[in-house]
């Protein structure tokens, strides 16, 4: 959230709420597509919905499904559909860094056979990146910016209310009047 109340430090908020929502936006992406139960990623024995990643680089699809446990003990079965043994833990998720805004970020399998499980008829892929991703990203960067003016002690003299205000509120033009108490700006 902000540091403060002072307009000196609006933009590391600025960039710090940026800096997060990517973040999340980002780690969204992957668990969306390393989720069983969301059904995007298709499932033979796991190990392609497991290796999904995140980088500065793109990144390879050199890993082997024969060469990691567990899936290297799982036989596919290719016949479009899960196998009994398939496991789905994501390998990746865990090890994705944070991001600084405005950095080129990959998101890729590393599967070797990566390419014909992104183009197999199971595969929600494409459907996810041009539909749900949307729905995704808007849920995330929903934090509407709240602008508000004020001078200290809001132009109101010592109260019942507000005892521990002293200084009478001083404004511009319009804003001088001593009743005016706080002006509101919110985007819709």
């Amino acid at each position: 959230m902000t540091k403060g109340t002072n307009i000196e430090n609006i933009e590391s908020d600025l960039i710090g709420n940026l800096d997060r929502d990517f973040n999340i936006l980002i780690r969204g992406i992957l668990s969306d597509l390393s989720s069983e139960q969301k059904a995007i990623s298709p499932i033979d024995t796991g190990f392609f919905i497991s290796s999904w990643t995140a980088s500065t680089q793109r990144p390879r699809p050199d890993d082997a499904r024969e060469t990691i446990a567990p899936w290297s003990n799982i036989q596919p079965t290719r016949q479009r559909r899960k196998s009994p043994q398939a496991k789905v833990e994501p390998r990746f998720i865990n090890l994705v860094p944070n991001f600084k805004p405005f950095s080129k970020v990959f998101i890729g399998n590393r599967s070797q056979y990566a390419a014909r499980a992104l183009a197999s008829t199971r595969s929600k892929i494409p459907q996810y990146v041009q539909g749900q991703l949307r729905s995704l990203i808007n849920k995330v960067f929903t934090e509407k910016p709240k602008l508000g003016v004020a001078t200290f002690g809001t132009g109101v003299r010592g109260s019942e209310i507000n005892p521990n205000v002293r200084f009478k509120g001083t404004g511009i033009g319009r804003f001088s009047d001593p009743t005016s108490v706080f002006v509101d700006y919110e985007t819709p």
